[in-house]
């Protein structure tokens, strides 16, 4: 999977190139979005490189002659002016006693969310709660690993995070098929979805990033996409209308709420709409059923980390509701499934 890493500038931050272990410098960050693709103009909500005010918690384990201590533990590291330089307080410095040393690092963006160091044996590892039913929770949730060793060339350079999209991106488009006739577009909700979980982050067997998603619940209540009301709900003949991108946790579309795996029981998108001079009407589709854009056939059975996904909603007002979806890496369109009538 290809990844660009966008580097942002660390002015301000000290280095030479020909540090001994015995040294202590501060410790400076660096930060870029590691993204899938950038070819294309970003849209709203979904980020591209970091800017002023943005921020990430760390934390970090030292590790000198084989016993590990705690460095950072939850630091809110800060950005600001153009270029881009990133701040913490209070400074720590770094300590070497030989290069079999090493220091850890894991950091989240943005910070302010429930992030907190995981408890557990083995590597350091952090964990952030997320509830898609929290307006403050629909955010571009971003995580990075980093480890430095000691018997690298300069041991007290920039530590330069490669952040990583935890979450999956999904984003609904409306078009009025009509040629001559209006539509209130009242409100588009999923339902059955994962709503709340865990992002994980820490390191695999070779250091090097191992996201996941853990303790994750399901249930049947309607969750984003809340309704438009007024003139931004009313979509004229042959417009379209675009919601904001939902930021959802990673999940199998093909799992039911409770036992019996019942498709009633799948996650679900539910649209209601009112065209101009009828009374409302509403549509659902099964996700699981919109199948693949890549082959036209395949199902699209789960949503993924660092993915985007667009369903384009066309209202057919003489013949229900056309629902097609687009699936990239992240920003960038590649290509579109067939219509699926729901």
């Amino acid at each position: 999977m290809a990844a660009v890493l966008i580097t942002l500038s660390m002015a301000g931050c000290k280095g030479t190139l020909d540090l001994t272990p015995m040294q202590s410098e501060s410790i400076c960050f660096g930060a870029g979005s590691m993204l899938l693709r950038d070819d294309e103009p970003t849209r709203a909500g979904l980020k591209e490189s970091f800017e002023a005010t943005d921020t990430f918690i760390v934390y970090g384990d030292r590790t000198l002659s084989g016993v590990t201590s705690t460095l950072f533990d939850g630091v809110t590291v800060t950005a600001y002016g153009g270029p881009v330089i990133w701040r913490y307080s209070p400074v720590k410095s770094w300590v070497w006693t030989s290069t079999s040393d090493h220091y850890d690092f894991v950091a989240i963006s943005p910070a302010g969310r429930q992030t907190s160091r995981m408890d557990i044996p083995g590597n350091l590892a952090v964990s952030t709660h997320i509830d898609i039913t929290r307006a403050a929770d629909n955010c571009d949730l971003l995580g990075a690993t980093y480890r430095r060793n000691g018997n690298v060339s300069n041991p007290q350079d920039t530590v330069r995070l490669s952040f990583m999209h935890l979450t999956s991106a999904v984003e609904v488009v409306v078009i009025n098929s009509s040629s001559t006739n209006s539509v209130s577009l009242d409100s588009v909700k999923f339902r059955n979805l994962m709503v709340c979980g865990d992002a994980k982050m820490t390191f695999d067997l070779y250091n090097n990033p191992s996201p996941s998603w853990i303790n994750t619940e399901r249930n049947s209540q309607s969750v984003r996409g809340t309704g438009w009301t007024g003139d931004d709900a009313s979509i004229a003949a042959g417009d379209t209308l675009r919601k904001p991108i939902d930021f959802m946790i990673p999940q199998r579309l093909d799992q039911a709420v409770g036992s019996g795996g019942l498709e009633a029981n799948m996650p679900r998108l539910i649209i209601k709409y009112t065209p101009q001079g009828q009374s409302q009407k509403e549509a659902e589709k099964v996700l699981k059923d919109i199948v693949s854009d890549a082959d036209g056939v395949t199902p699209i059975t789960s949503w993924v980390m660092g993915k985007k996904y667009t369903y384009y909603i066309s209202m057919r007002l003489d013949g229900g509701v056309l629902v097609r979806v687009v699936t990239t890496d992240w920003e960038t369109i590649d290509a579109e499934t067939p219509g699926l009538l729901i």
